[in-house]
């Protein structure tokens, strides 16, 4: 995890400094700090707890927007937006895992790809919005020394977001939707190739299709330079195409985070 941190925190810094000579661009810098627990995968009966530093960093321009993730506007109009839509899987070393005791680890899973945003309803300006969003992306693992492509995602959902009219107060975004993906990318997780199956853990293949219900809540409250936020997602797993999978131990999975960012620089 502490590689993982400080590879992405290189990658922020060159963002950052490629953006800050920018004419265009408004953004801020600063420091976090955040506790998450979560399941080691979804559909684990074990969790795991991280407190993890990270750089903060938001952009704001006309091609490009980087806060909660990352928005390329490769299309915008007031009803529909063409953008780009990134997430990331947690590593899990396999010797934490009852279920995946003797199995390879679990490198970082990054996912990036192009969504169709229909917006219904904008008020404020654009400080708050109700969207859906139809994402789809390609799932590319690494350990940082290789990649292997782990197959793609789709996740329609709905989305209302409320942003900070001014520098102080409250921002949310609500977020409802369902997940499908291919047989790689369930298998990525959820395979259990016959050199691994034992007594107790049986071969497994899985193949591709629904992939859960997943519901987030992320709010956040600044004040001056700090700003403390909260992240609650709950997935929920039942009649999933990979259920009858050995590894797959739990219908419910929940992930929680709370945190600050310290913001020491911005744009004027």
């Amino acid at each position: 995890m502490i590689k993982v941190v400080a590879r992405l925190t290189l990658l922020l810094t060159v963002i950052y400094s490629a953006s800050s000579s920018s004419q265009d661009m408004r953004w801020e810098a600063g420091v976090g700090l955040v506790g998450v627990n979560l399941p080691l995968y979804p559909g684990s009966s074990q969790d795991a707890a991280y407190l993890i530093p990270f750089p903060y960093l938001r952009l704001e321009s006309k091609y490009l927007d980087f806060d909660q993730g990352i928005e390329g506007k490769l299309f915008s109009s007031n009803k529909v937006r063409f953008s780009l839509s990134g997430g990331l899987g947690v590593p899990v070393n396999s010797a934490d895992s009852s279920a995946r005791a003797g199995m390879p680890d679990l490198d970082l899973v990054l996912q990036l790809g192009p969504s169709l945003d229909v917006i219904f309803d904008k008020r404020s300006q654009g400080a708050r919005e109700f969207r859906l969003e139809l994402p789809v992306r390609l799932a590319v693992a690494t350990d940082f020394s290789s990649t292997r492509n782990t197959g793609w995602l789709f996740e329609p959902r709905l989305v209302y977001e409320s942003k900070r009219k001014h520098k102080a107060g409250w921002a949310y975004e609500y977020t409802a939707g369902v997940r499908f993906a291919t047989d790689k990318y369930h298998g990525y997780y959820y395979n259990v190739d016959p050199q691994f199956a034992t007594p107790t853990r049986s071969a497994y293949s899985a193949s591709g299709g629904y992939s859960g219900l997943f519901t987030d809540l992320i709010a956040s409250w600044r004040k001056r330079s700090l700003i403390y936020f909260a992240w609650v997602r709950y997935q929920y797993l039942g009649g999933v195409q990979y259920e009858d999978s050995p590894l797959f131990e739990d219908k419910n999975y929940w992930f929680l985070g709370i945190g600050v960012n310290w913001i020491y620089a911005e744009s004027l």
